[in-house]
């Protein structure tokens, strides 16, 4: 039977440190892509080196990890939101791409995804246009999202199994108010969407 990931960190602080390789595998792609949503791919920090940084916090902080406090998966995406905005404020490079939902074939919850995810090779080349103009549009309208808080609460909704409670608990906010926040960035996006001609899909 496989270990939840709480029951993995319990291994972890036990010191088994095999424990930390499949949470790896399962948490890994999705970090990655968090970060480059939040952070511009440059110089010292590219979206990888954080996920690498991530996990060695993981491992330093294995011993305050408290599972009746925080799932994991809260508990490590708050990490990661911490360390990518640390970095973003300090480089002035934070920036979001293109939302799309697809089916994470290890981890089996929506992710995000980045541009070149978002292109099928079996689709002809008018399709393939069209696709990267809405992909386009949609980072466009996310860019455009002048309160931060709406900007990452709709980031955690696609990426993190649009559970409010966690998106609250990641932010820092009230779950009412994660509702809010995804809420509102949907009505926003959505409405510029609109005013470009390409059909939002939210």
């Amino acid at each position: 039977m496989d270990l939840t990931d709480e029951q993995l960190m319990e291994r972890l602080q036990q010191g088994h440190t095999g424990a930390l390789d499949e949470l790896y595998r399962r948490y890994a792609r999705r970090l990655y892509a968090f970060c480059r949503t939040l952070v511009r791919a440059s110089g010292s920090h590219d979206a990888g080196d954080l996920v690498q940084d991530v996990f060695l916090r993981v491992i330093k902080g294995a011993h305050t990890f408290d599972p009746d406090k925080a799932a994991f998966r809260t508990w490590v995406l708050r990490i990661a939101r911490n360390r990518c905005i640390d970095v973003g404020r300090r480089e002035r490079l934070v920036r979001f791409l293109p939302i799309g939902k697809r089916e994470d074939r290890e981890a089996g919850a929506a992710d995000l995804v980045v541009e070149e995810d978002l292109v099928d090779e079996g689709e002809d080349v008018a399709r393939a246009v069209a696709r990267a103009s809405a992909v386009e549009a949609v980072r466009e309208c996310i860019d455009g999202l002048e309160n931060e808080d709406e900007k990452q609460a709709i980031v955690l909704y696609y990426l993190g199994g649009k559970v409010y409670r966690e998106i609250g608990e990641i932010l820092g906010k009230s779950t009412s108010m994660a509702r809010k926040r995804v809420q509102a960035a949907q009505v926003k996006v959505k409405r510029c969407l609109e005013g470009k001609g390409v059909e939002p899909h939210l």
